[in-house]
């Protein structure tokens, strides 16, 4: 059988080498090559957070995930090419509450030291993945999704954001610490338990999936379909049969049960 690297490199579409100055073609390809979706979740099959259970989910199967299987299967390649990478658990900020999000620190991101400097790297956070490794020095990181940057926060940072298109002002995304460190595959479990289960959970309620393309993004629900295209949205509603075509023609992919 391939290598986990083989596969990973082989699912993304990136046959060259990997270094800290090609992590923003890796994530470009990462988001265009891999959905977010959360279909597990509403069909309640079991995913398994493990190396080789990501692997077969998402590399062999050709899924998507959510943020801790999508985070952590880059966290297993980026550990596999050398780089000095942790995983952290942060709180994202509820933007229809005006409030941090009830199910506590269940986001799962990347933290990345470089030649003394530190970097978040995030390619599971929806359609605000940054597409880009932002440094946790607050210079400000643009991409074809928008503008990104870390900010010190009480007893820690917030990742910032101003999506192309989409933001007029910056907006907070989450917050996290340099102590949330996750170091075993139980800490990922609890999480995904919160998100399956808690009812301030978004991801346990409907279908919802998104993936870039090379100059925008899709967003896909059971109810509509929006395409981006250069930073303007064209939305439109869908029936049943049509979310069933646009789940095989946009993301390749189909209802699970």
């Amino acid at each position: 059988m391939q290598s986990f690297k083989t596969l990973f490199q082989q699912r993304i579409n990136m046959d060259s080498e990997v270094t800290f100055d090609t992590l923003p073609m890796l994530l470009q390809n990462f988001a265009q090559a891999i959905p977010f979706e959360n279909l597990r979740i509403i069909d309640k099959n079991e995913s398994l957070l493990s190396k080789e259970g990501l692997q077969e989910k998402i590399l062999i199967r050709s899924e998507g995930g959510v943020c801790y299987e999508l985070n952590t299967l880059l966290y297993h390649f980026l550990e596999e090419c050398g780089f000095d990478v942790t995983l952290l658990s942060a709180r994202i900020f509820d933007q229809q509450a005006n409030d941090w999000s009830a199910t506590g620190d269940t986001h799962v991101t990347i933290l990345l030291k470089q030649n003394g400097d530190e970097y978040i790297v995030d390619a599971g956070f929806g359609a605000n993945i940054p597409l880009a490794p932002l440094p946790l020095s607050g210079e400000v990181m643009t991409t074809a999704n928008g503008q990104f940057r870390i900010k010190p926060a009480d007893k820690g940072y917030m990742l910032e954001l101003k999506l192309a298109g989409r933001d007029n002002d910056w907006r907070t995304g989450y917050s996290f610490t340099e102590n949330n460190r996750i170091t075993n595959v139980t800490e990922l479990e609890q999480m995904q338990q919160i998100i399956e289960t808690h009812s301030s959970s978004p991801f346990n309620k409907s279908p919802l999936l998104t993936r870039r393309t090379a100059d925008g993004i899709y967003i896909l629900t059971p109810s509509s379909f929006t395409k981006w295209h250069n930073d303007v949205p064209v939305k439109q509603t869908i029936d049943e049969d049509e979310y069933k075509m646009l789940l095989q023609t946009k993301f390749e992919m189909q209802r699970l049960q």
